[in-house]
């Protein structure tokens, strides 16, 4: 095996690409560790996309004047573009820093369906062998899918289903490559993972019978909300895709009967003409006003979020004031009671007052009597008397 292999998943969104991902990362494929958090409306068990993989994409289809969302044909020779050409330079920079170290690595953004040819060239440039994972999923239920998260119709999915599909498709023949159903993925995952290993000519670093049980964990057929079955027998370019769907599916696709496929889709766009390129500039005015609409719902969310928080913080005060009311008013009561008890004292002292003047008074009035008893001189026979007295005792 060469030294270093890196994994390609490409299909269109809502695919099942973020599930393979995962597999894969399970059974030993290093995927970097700065990846896009998980969005429970959307994706509640991760994406399992680098940030800097989807900047780069980003940044790519915006020098190439295309979104995510378009469906019109890249031009020829457009990624020798000057542009183009600077990404390079920051994508093999993102590879070489992402991995550095790694044997086997996997990257996914569906994006990379439109991208693909970019980054075969970035890898092969730093040694690295790119194989390719066809994810596939029916175009009806990515449609049912797409048109509940995006605001798009059936047509319009149904013509960025056949542009993903196509391109990876077509620009992943001369790279090793493997097929991937998101139902049969779903239904039971092993035959699945043995047909791509076996496919793309790779040994899985973890044995699968040691990943078998965080496998089994991780694979929810209740992720698949989409059921419907194909119902677009009288719509050409519905009936187009699904074609195309059961063509992918087969072991070895026959490339002739796709290029057929292919060609029709082409020339269904190009015979369009204007209507096609009206579509084209009415889909992007409506994700410009879908995007404007969320950012608006985002800061409606915040400012909500902000009040909530605002009215948790002034039913705290609220809290904190009545405790205080309640400590304030325990305070007056005591502070009552204190004074109802200083007004007691004080009559107690004022009685006690009284009464010392009262005392004060009798003891002048004896002091002045005893001094007037030392001033009065005893009468002689009185002196007698007390003399006899003294005799008496002594006798």
């Amino acid at each position: 095996m060469p030294e270093k292999q890196l994994i390609l998943v490409t299909g269109m969104h809502r695919s099942g690409t973020s599930v393979l991902t995962r597999v894969l990362n399970l059974l030993g494929a290093e995927v970097g560790k700065d990846l896009l958090q998980a969005q429970a409306d959307v994706n509640a068990r991760g994406f399992w996309e680098h940030k800097e993989l989807v900047a780069i994409n980003e940044a790519l289809l915006e020098a190439l004047g295309r979104r995510w969302y378009d469906f019109q044909p890249l031009a020829d020779g457009c990624w020798a573009a000057p542009k183009v050409r600077e990404l390079q330079t920051r994508a093999q920079s993102f590879l070489s820093n992402t991995f550095d170290g790694v044997s086997l690595a996997a990257l996914k953004d569906p994006r990379l369906c439109l991208t693909l040819p970019f980054w075969k060239e970035a890898a092969e440039a730093l040694g690295w062998q790119p194989l390719v994972v066809l994810a596939l999923r029916a175009p009806w239920e990515v449609a049912a899918s797409l048109c509940r998260r995006d605001p798009l119709d059936t047509i319009r999915a149904n013509l960025l289903w056949l542009r993903y599909v196509r391109e990876s498709e077509c620009n992943s023949r001369n790279m090793p490559r493997a097929s991937m159903d998101y139902a049969r993925l779903l239904a039971d995952w092993r035959p699945v993972v043995r047909h791509v290993e076996k496919s793309l000519g790779l040994s899985w670093p973890l044995p699968m019978e040691q990943a078998a049980t965080e496998v089994d964990a991780e694979i929810d057929p209740g992720l698949r909300h989409q059921h419907s079955s194909f119902q677009g027998e009288s719509m050409p370019l519905v009936n187009l895709a699904a074609q195309a769907y059961e063509l992918l599916r087969e072991e070895n696709p026959d490339t002739q009967k796709l290029d057929l496929l292919w060609d029709e889709f082409e020339s269904l766009l190009a015979g369009a003409g204007p209507l096609a390129h009206g579509l084209q500039v009415c889909n992007a005015s409506l994700f410009r006003v879908n995007n404007e609409w969320h950012e608006l719902g985002d800061a409606h969310q915040q400012a909500l979020d902000t009040i909530a928080e605002k009215d948790m913080a002034l039913s705290g005060l609220a809290k904190e004031l009545e405790y205080a009311r309640k400590i304030v008013e325990e305070r007056d009561r005591q502070l009552q009671q204190m004074a109802a008890e200083l007004e007691h004292a004080g009559s107690v002292v004022e009685e006690r007052d009284q009464q010392l003047q009262q005392a004060n008074l009798l003891i002048e009035q004896v002091q002045e009597e005893l001094e007037h008893l030392r001033s009065i001189r005893l009468h002689p026979v009185v002196k007698l008397a007390v003399k006899l007295l003294a005799l008496e005792k002594k006798q």
